[in-house]
């Protein structure tokens, strides 16, 4: 979408009509997906959609015996009896229907700028219908057939006005957060997912005038995994069975390359990151914000669900893509390379639909849509009533019912969308690469739930800068498990923990004890900065871990800890950026030993004077063993609105650890 308007780039554009920017939008072109083909994928560059033009076809020269030969054709190219036929495995019949409902909604939306079938004047109750640009083709027709039946409301008659809106932009106008494009709120709202409608309802109260009214879906296609079809046939070859596993896919998709798995990872037949996943913006995306809901379903009840979340948001957000159409323009690349073998093949979460529009131009490497053994979610199109006049709310329901008939539901079908049971299209088959079997639904989420995932999403999507601190004092070296003392297994934790920060999060390490350096109780190991920066010859990440194995345990040093928190808090809050999460972690084994350093009220009174909401730096704080004093460390953290957390066991260190490091989730209310 262009982030000045609601037509799609792709779309023809037309001499805009008088009136202004509120003029009915002549919808000119169906979705696509795909987006604009690159150069050298066997298609034409910039060209819009147009299923009449055969790519790599010499014309026929013009003639009598060609012209005989031809059978007659109707004015929209779909008469003529002849039975469809599949050129690159695509079967035309239905696609030539496609276009042909292209053609004809753009004459619709012309009909509906214009007289309106006769309904016309101040007394015509007109609705202001805003679809998804998916389903506005549809939507457009179905309108022209609703004001041709003259319906009536209270004696007046009732007519449809249709224009394309991308759903995130009414969202953030119904929201009341501005205008992203969409400056008139519609009366009638066709987004492509009720999720979109769950971030506007009012929560935790009686519905109220204006909330959105759901009448039901018109069409229905599931998220999917879409990949190209020459990795679908490696897969199959190495066994992976015809409908993988959601935890097999997202080990394989994996993390950074240069990091280790991450909880989600699983040993299944895929190896492991040998998929790029790519997700459109959950921030802009039904798609995006369907494939949190998934992950959150999916690790409800998994042990160490929030901390899981956690490593799915970094994959999710590390393949970020700024739309479904860009998605597709990898694979196009990916045919282009012909037989050479990429690092990591490209895999996208895209509805169904996609797959189908994108298969329809013929592209030099057709997509395969994978559906996954679990189930998933489904994009439901909803009929959204926003009117709050009487009369339009009546006549938004009148046309709610033309929207589910039968020609409504051929033409959605025409596009790619399967019936809202879940019934597919004639034309999908393993040759276009979709299977007709509907994927399992996974169960409706509520939208408190839907809230609460975009807000973790939005609290996880911020970059982490990170301070490190871990205790060296002796007593560090006691056992915690045969063979194990506390420090190794500190290690062990934090360079768990490393593999869940994203590359272009900031981290640093120091240690602690007591006169590390003079009388300093603290020592700078890796200063604070970028993972992916380099640092001589080597990343910092890289320079980190090195760290890691490279602490030791002072013999006989103390624990300096009220110095050492306040230093850390005092540096982090110093360097502060505000792109960031600015924290400081700081493990611990034991309470402050240090005589000569300050008091925990004077740290207390300290960090509460530096404390700045405007600029805040929040210490967490975990405790390993029966030596630490809780109440010591909770009060120094809350002061900062952080928290803190005991373990007794190397297990426990590790699960403490990744939800201290996954605690934005439930902020605030932790």
């Amino acid at each position: 979408m262009s982030a000045h308007d609601d037509v799609p780039e792709w779309a023809p554009r037309t001499p805009p009509e008088s009136g202004g920017p509120e003029s009915p939008y002549l919808f000119l072109g169906a979705s696509r997906p795909g987006g604009l083909p690159p150069s050298g994928a066997g298609e034409s560059s910039g060209e819009p959609f147009d299923a009449f033009t055969r790519p790599h076809r010499t014309p026929r020269p013009p003639g009598p015996a060609h012209a005989a030969a031809r059978p007659a054709r109707g004015p929209w190219g779909l008469g003529g009896g002849r039975p469809p036929r599949r050129v690159g495995g695509v079967l035309l019949g239905p696609l030539a229907g496609a276009v042909g409902l292209v053609l004809l909604s753009g004459l619709g939306a012309y009909a509906l700028a214009s007289t309106g079938g006769g309904c016309s004047g101040d007394g015509a109750v007109t609705l202001d219908v805003a679809a998804a640009p998916d389903v506005a083709p549809a939507v457009a027709r179905a309108a022209g057939r609703f004001n041709d039946a003259g319906h009536k409301v209270d004696g007046r008659c009732a007519r449809a006005r249709v224009r394309a809106a991308d759903p995130a932009a009414v969202t953030t106008l119904l929201s009341g957060k501005g205008v992203a494009g969409v400056a008139q709120k519609p009366d009638v709202w066709i987004p492509d997912s009720s999720l979109w409608t769950k971030l506007v309802e009012g929560p935790g109260r009686a519905p109220a005038p204006g909330d959105p009214d759901r009448l039901g879906g018109i069409a229905s296609t599931p998220i999917v995994l879409a990949m190209p079809r020459g990795l679908a046939t490696q897969l199959r070859d190495l066994g992976a069975p015809e409908r993988p596993s959601w935890k097999d896919l997202l080990a394989a998709a994996g993390t950074a390359s240069n990091a280790e798995p991450g909880p989600a990872a699983g040993a299944g037949v895929i190896p492991p990151r040998l998929l790029r996943l790519q997700v459109p913006d959950p921030d802009r995306s039904a798609t995006g914000m369907g494939s949190l809901i998934l992950a959150g379903a999916l690790l409800a009840d998994a042990p160490g669900g929030e901390a899981s979340f956690t490593g799915v948001v970094r994959t999710i957000r590390e393949g970020v893509a700024p739309s479904v159409q860009a998605e597709f323009a990898e694979f196009a690349a990916f045919g282009a390379a012909g037989q050479g073998k990429p690092d990591r093949y490209p895999v996208a979460l895209a509805p169904e639909q996609a797959v189908y529009a994108y298969n329809a131009r013929r592209p030099a490497e057709p997509a395969v849509a994978v559906h996954p053994a679990e189930g998933t979610v489904y994009l439901d199109h909803p009929v959204t009533v926003l009117a709050e006049d009487r009369a339009k709310a009546r006549a938004a329901r009148l046309l709610g019912t033309a929207l589910v008939d039968k020609a409504t539901r051929d033409d959605l079908q025409r596009l790619g969308f399967r019936a809202p049971g879940g019934a597919a299209p004639a034309s999908f088959s393993p040759r276009t690469g979709l299977d007709p079997r509907p994927p399992r639904a996974l169960p409706d989420t509520p939208a408190a739930d839907v809230r609460r995932t975009m807000q973790s999403w939005a609290q996880l999507s911020l970059s982490i800068r990170m301070l490190s601190v871990i205790d060296v004092s002796g007593s560090m070296d006691e056992p915690v498990a045969p063979g194990v003392t506390r420090l190794p297994s500190t290690v062990r934790t934090a360079q768990g923990g490393l593999s869940l920060l994203p590359d272009d999060s900031e981290l640093g390490q120091w240690v602690f004890s007591t006169k590390l350096e003079g009388d300093r109780d603290w020592r700078e190991l890796v200063s604070v900065g970028p993972l992916n920066e380099r640092l001589g010859s080597a990343t910092r990440r890289q320079l980190v871990l090195s760290a890691f194995a490279r602490i030791q345990v002072k013999e006989h040093g103390d624990t300096g800890l009220y110095d050492t928190v306040m230093a850390a808090f005092d540096y982090m809050k110093r360097t502060y950026k505000p792109e960031y999460v600015n924290s400081v972690l700081l493990w611990t084994d034991g309470r402050n030993e240090d005589p000569r350093g300050p008091s925990l009220e004077e740290t207390l009174d300290h960090m509460r004077r530096e404390y700045d909401p405007e600029r805040p730096v929040q210490v967490n704080m975990l405790g390993y063993g029966s030596g630490v004093d809780v109440n010591e460390l909770r009060r120094i953290a809350e002061v900062t609105h952080g928290d803190a957390y005991v373990a007794e066991t190397p297990g426990q260190i590790q699960g403490i650890f990744l939800k201290a490091v996954s605690r934005r989730v439930c902020e605030p209310d932790c």
